[in-house]
């Protein structure tokens, strides 16, 4: 018997897939090259974020801890890096931090280029809605089924393609609450050049 979850899966690859063929018929010949990430901040205060970090080191990435506040990563880091030029960075974050990195990006012509909301919902479980390039929602979507889905993002965001590509918004919902649940909504995020 199918379950909400596969329904929704079936559902999302249903209407992406020949959104995404039409967009770029030889998308799936070529692989897409990854945007190289500068770094990936995470916020202490959160499991989630935590095990997204773990993951993202262990695939090699460069990480950088906050405890909700991303001044000391914008005046001791960032700030200095991106006045040598373009450099994406992304995150699993609170709201806050992704606002202010946001804005900053802007004046170094770089865009949020992905985009995913883990929120808390009524059942217990955590909802999800993405918007990003199609087939990094697509993965994504894929990714937020498994029991550790924060780590898993953190493989979504490493594979992040670096050029442009049609973009998606999708939602799912996780078929497990989080451990600990969460308080709050988190965002996991990718911060690249506005041609990415």
């Amino acid at each position: 018997m199918t379950n909400r979850r596969e329904f929704l899966k079936v559902g999302l690859a249903a209407v992406a897939l020949p959104r995404v063929a039409q967009a770029n018929p030889a998308a799936s010949a070529e692989p897409l090259t990854a945007v190289p990430l500068y770094k990936v901040l995470y916020d202490t205060r959160f499991p989630a974020s935590v095990a997204f970090a773990r993951r993202a080191a262990s695939r090699g990435l460069a990480v950088y801890a906050m405890g909700g506040d991303m001044t000391r990563f914008w005046y001791d880091d960032l700030y200095h890096r991106w006045q040598q030029g373009q450099a994406a960075i992304a995150g699993l974050t609170a709201h806050g931090a992704l606002f202010c990195l946001e804005r900053l990006a802007w004046d170094q012509r770089m865009r949020v280029i992905f985009r995913a909301e883990h929120a808390p919902a009524v059942t217990g479980c955590v909802a999800h809605r993405f918007n990003g390039p199609a087939g990094l929602v697509l993965r994504a979507a894929g990714a937020v089924e498994s029991a550790s889905w924060e780590s898993a993002m953190a493989d979504v965001v490493a594979e992040c393609p670096s050029v442009g590509a049609r973009r998606l918004q999708a939602s799912a919902q996780g078929a497990s609450t989080a451990s600990p649940p969460l308080i709050e909504p988190l965002f996991t995020w990718v911060i690249a050049p506005a041609r990415a």
